[in-house]
């Protein structure tokens, strides 16, 4: 693939950064465009810009330095300590990250009250955005790539980033077409029901199906990773996910499908 876009003796440019940074830019412009048509307090985000980017930077080198403790810390001293401010060897956690400012993002906006339901509907869709974007340059950087694979859509990789020098499953390609097909899911159902008329039920149905696919994905996943008991810990913390998200988009399916259904005049329906 193409994980170094431009080199020189100066500069070196790697695909994978120049998709994440597309990924912030055009899911930030999704973004406030979703939150000024919910009517929101969007400005929030500008407010606070600064404390939810460094939020972001510790969240996302936090997690990639727990999840690669053989790397990063061959010993409990001072090296340790360096070792994780060293940032400059770009270990970050996508997923690290986005935690991070998730939970920042709920701290500020239940000490403001803002609506927090109408806050993840408007967020959801560019956060699938920025993940499909961010999949690609995942893609062309060779991270987050597959086991390998017999398979004729296998690739192969030429990078020291990829540890198989034989074909492999293309999973950032994979969640692509999964993320594209659960935005068209949605969409379709939407024209059907008035589930996600009602705030915060977007944000559960995407979340649970984010959840669950990531889980099944993680099967396929052939990068390092920190492992309990030889199970992916992200595979653990995706599962975890998907039933506490089903669980609440469950109980809301049911109140929405035992609520009276409503006549074109407005008034529930007499049976």
């Amino acid at each position: 693939m193409i994980p170094i876009l431009y080199e020189s003796n100066w500069i070196s440019i790697q695909t994978l950064w120049v998709f994440v940074v597309l990924a912030l830019l055009i899911s930030s412009y999704l973004t406030v465009e979703r939150l000024r048509r919910e009517r929101v307090n969007f400005t929030l985000l500008i407010e606070h810009s600064t404390f939810f980017f460094f939020c972001g930077i510790l969240g996302a080198r936090l997690a990639y330095f727990i999840f690669h403790t053989d790397a990063y810390t061959p010993g409990l001293d001072l090296r340790t300590l360096q070792n994780f401010f060293s940032i400059w060897d770009q270990g970050f956690s996508f997923w690290g990250g986005a935690s991070a400012i998730g939970l920042a993002l709920l701290y500020r906006l239940k000490k403001e009250g803002e609506p927090l339901s109408k806050w993840a509907d408007a967020l959801i869709v560019p956060f699938y955005t920025g993940i499909i974007i961010g999949d690609l340059g995942a893609f062309f950087g060779g991270y987050s790539y597959g086991v390998p694979t017999n398979l004729p859509w296998g690739v192969l990789y030429e990078s020291y980033n990829v540890k198989y020098t034989v074909p492999v499953h293309p999973t950032q390609l994979y969640s692509m077409v999964i993320l594209i097909a659960l935005l068209w899911s949605k969409k379709k159902i939407a024209q059907k029901s008035t589930f996600f008329q009602t705030h915060g039920n977007t944000a559960l149905y995407l979340t649970t199906t984010l959840a669950l696919s990531s889980f099944l994905l993680e099967f396929l996943r052939g990068d390092d990773t920190l492992l309990i008991l030889n199970v992916r810990v992200p595979m653990l913390l995706y599962l975890v996910l998907f039933l506490a998200a089903g669980w609440a988009l469950l109980k809301r399916y049911n109140t929405h499908a035992s609520a009276p259904k409503k006549t074109q005049h407005g008034s529930p329906e007499t049976l």
